[in-house]
């Protein structure tokens, strides 16, 4: 009896330990914990210095090769996918290990504070007791402290063929990440083709936007002080004050367009916000013509682009899935081995191995394989619909991105044609401008207006850039070449990079004999002109053709001759000419144009430099036309 009562007391105290850990254990409740104002700035600045760490800074003008190598190894949005491409071959990795037998391992340890005892009753007895109830017999068959360990191998068929099928899924999810990447790397070529041209375009123009800029604000002060002396009447005064504001309207809209350019260009290249750097201003390549095999790109797309190969392992995807599905529906096989130990002093034998096999097979399952398999055909005909509505897309975009090029080409033209245009009307009005106060609003108002068409040149050449890199994003060619050298500087990976992609262009699209062929570089040589207008008329013919594009270099082989014939003078006035000879690098004359008009009888030398400057505006395409089909010769 006293046994028992040491035994009742122990109780009572495990009892009491236990109320005491569940008290403190409540005690330890969580309460929610926000996040601190120096928890934030220490965030910010932890990821400001990641996003912009390990960057080659920009010494010198960026040029096109290393805006695009920068985008392609510092752009964020493209390392994000390299990561999901590696954190899915990650978990490819982890499947293959489900494929494996489970090889488990245990090791214990255990203590009583009584120990474990037991009476028996007699089975044979027919009231099912002890034999001498009164005075039962206690027994014990486990030690205080025990010690236990185990190992146990256990393969199971069904969990195999899962595991075999889960990890060709991961698989191709590795591919659907590489497709992503090759999705962005596309995008950012496109996006840097646009961005790098107007940016070219906006930082050419910017000093003369914004010394125009002053000069017209400066004519509007002059022209409300004209209107308040009573010089010019106040209607016209306002008209032209309407005129000059709608053109720095413009002009300063034109400017903003392009000037966004550059953010977007260094958004993409991912340089710090606030860093000042400059494009390089080379001449602008030759724009190349619209693709002639439209019908092979489309057939090209549907083989090339990313999210058609995408819906290529979503169908393999699919197929394994409904595998899995499959193999649940059988019987489950699995075998057992397994080697165990145990302290237990009392056992016979304290280790021992164990084996079995036994199958498992959940009958109620089996009735769910009519409705799988519709939900699997269902599933393959929706995979089918979307791959056929994304290839009618695909094709789609082919074919208007082809057409959108042919147009953002006329449109250069177009814009090409009215910038010579508003050219000649500011060079006429230059030079007819006096001391009146109306000819002055006049030239500044035509040199406004040959700003803007300046302006939206830049604007639809890099449209037209745009729209070309679009019919390469489209057809979804590789932008990265294969075996790339990672440790080659920034400008040799760009150029790399590019010489890949007119590698792809040559061989895809237009054949080279429909391709237009090189300017060459001309000299420029004035006849029939005095020496010191000579050098006056050849800067500002040298200045036309450098704002056109058109190279030209005082020893060059193929030349553009320039003679003025002036008459005598009739009623007043002189009819005067120019003839504009063009000679290959043979010295061949390969075709010619005159330019006439009639000045006042006695012409100033500005009179003459304009009348120079107007012949040659009004030529530039025939001149370029020319040299460009004479090119070879």
């Amino acid at each position: 009896m006293p046994n028992k009562l040491k035994n009742n007391t122990k109780q009572w105290l495990n009892l009491a330990v236990v109320s005491m850990l569940g008290i403190v254990v409540a005690g330890c409740v969580i309460t929610p914990d926000p996040v601190t104002s120096r928890d934030v700035r220490s965030r910010v600045q932890a990821d400001q210095f990641k996003i912009y760490a390990a960057q080659d800074p920009v010494f010198a003008p960026i040029t096109f090769n290393e805006a695009l190598a920068r985008s392609l190894k510092y752009n964020l949005d493209l390392r994000l996918k390299l990561m999901e491409k590696a954190h899915n071959r990650g978990l490819s990795e982890v499947a293959n290990f489900e494929m494996l037998p489970d090889l488990m391992t245990s090791a214990g340890y255990t203590h009583r504070n009584n120990v474990s005892g037991s009476y028996s009753y007699d089975i044979d007895s027919a009231t099912g007791v002890a034999t001498d109830p009164a005075t039962p017999s206690y027994t014990g068959s486990e030690p205080g402290d025990n010690r236990n360990m185990t190992a146990e191998f256990t393969w199971s068929a069904l969990d195999f063929g899962i595991g075999y099928y889960s990890s060709k899924q991961a698989a191709n999810e590795v591919l659907i990440a590489e497709e992503r990447r090759r999705r962005v790397v596309q995008n950012i070529l496109s996006d840097v083709r646009s961005a790098y041209w107007r940016a070219v375009g906006a930082q050419r123009l910017a000093r003369q936007a914004d010394q125009l800029t002053v000069q017209v604000r400066a004519a509007l002060e002059r022209s409300r002080t004209a209107e308040a002396q009573g010089l010019i009447p106040p209607k016209e005064a306002l008209s032209y004050q309407r005129m000059l504001l709608d053109a720095v309207n413009l002009l300063a809209s034109r400017r903003t367009e392009l000037d966004l350019a550059k953010r977007e260009l260094a958004a993409l290249m991912n340089i710090t916000p606030g860093t000042d750097f400059s494009v390089d201003e080379v001449d602008e390549p030759e724009l190349k013509p619209a693709p002639l095999n439209v019908a092979e790109l489309e057939e090209m797309a549907l083989r090339y682009r990313p999210e058609l190969r995408q819906e290529d392992y979503k169908v393999r995807i699919t197929a394994a899935e409904a595998r899995k599905q499959i193999l649940s529906l059988l019987p489950n096989p699995s075998l057992l081995f397994g080697l165990e130990y145990d302290s237990n002093k009392y056992l016979f034998n304290d280790n021992w191995l164990t084996a079995g096999a036994k199958v498992n097979w959940n009958l109620f399952k089996a009735f769910s394989y009519k409705s799988m398999q519709d939900t699997q055909q269902r599933q393959v005909e929706v995979d089918n619909v979307r791959r056929m509505a994304l290839s009618m897309a695909v094709l789609t975009q082919v074919r208007v991105a082809v057409e959108r090029y042919k147009l953002t080409l006329q449109e250069l033209d177009v814009a090409n044609e009215s910038f010579l245009v508003d050219q000649r009307m500011s060079a006429f009005a230059h030079a007819a401008r006096g001391s009146q106060m109306n000819a002055k609003l006049e030239a500044i108002r035509a040199k406004t207006r040959a700003l803007n068409s300046e302006f939206k040149r830049y604007s639809a050449y890099a449209a037209a850039q745009s729209a070309f890199g679009r019919i390469f994003n489209s057809v979804g060619f590789e932008v990265i070449p294969p075996k790339l050298d990672k440790k080659l500087t920034l400008e040799d990976l760009g150029a790399v990079i590019v010489q890949h992609i007119n590698r792809v262009e040559k061989n895809n699209f237009a054949h080279a004999s429909v391709l237009p062929a090189k300017l060459p570089t001309f000299s420029v040589h004035i006849e029939g002109v005095d020496a010191p207008l000579n050098g006056q008329i050849m800067d500002s013919v040298q200045s036309i053709f450098d704002r056109n594009r058109m190279p030209s270099k005082a020893d060059a082989k193929h030349q553009l001759r320039m003679t003025m014939n002036l008459d005598g003078i009739q009623k007043g006035v002189r009819p005067a000419s120019w003839l504009l000879s063009v000679y290959n690098d043979k010295g061949e004359k390969v075709g010619e144009k005159r330019y006439a008009s009639t000045l006042t009888a006695n012409p100033s030398n500005r009179t003459l430099l304009t009348f120079a400057e107007s012949a040659i505006i009004a030529n530039v395409g025939m001149v370029r036309g020319l040299l460009q089909t004479h090119a070879g010769e």
